[in-house]
């Protein structure tokens, strides 16, 4: 059985790409990194807590699909 070490790095490794796909397109779209970075931390936070309180999401409703254009800064 893997221990909760290697779970944690396995984890890491699945969700890199899509991670880095995630921010460059947020970066892409005008947002400045450090901005960038630091809102995906809070919302993994928020996630994280919220899971906490709701650890079955599947009957949740589905959450609106992100567009490229939902996340241009606003000027």
């Amino acid at each position: 059985m893997a221990s909760d070490v290697d779970m944690q790095i396995d984890c890491e490794v699945a969700i890199d790409m899509a991670t880095r796909d995630l921010v460059d397109a947020v970066i892409q779209a005008g947002w400045p990194p450090k901005i960038a970075y630091s809102a995906l931390k809070n919302v993994a936070r928020n996630r994280a807590l919220a899971y906490q309180d709701d650890p079955d999401p599947a009957d949740d409703p589905e959450p609106e699909q992100i567009t490229v254009g939902s996340i241009l800064p606003s000027l």
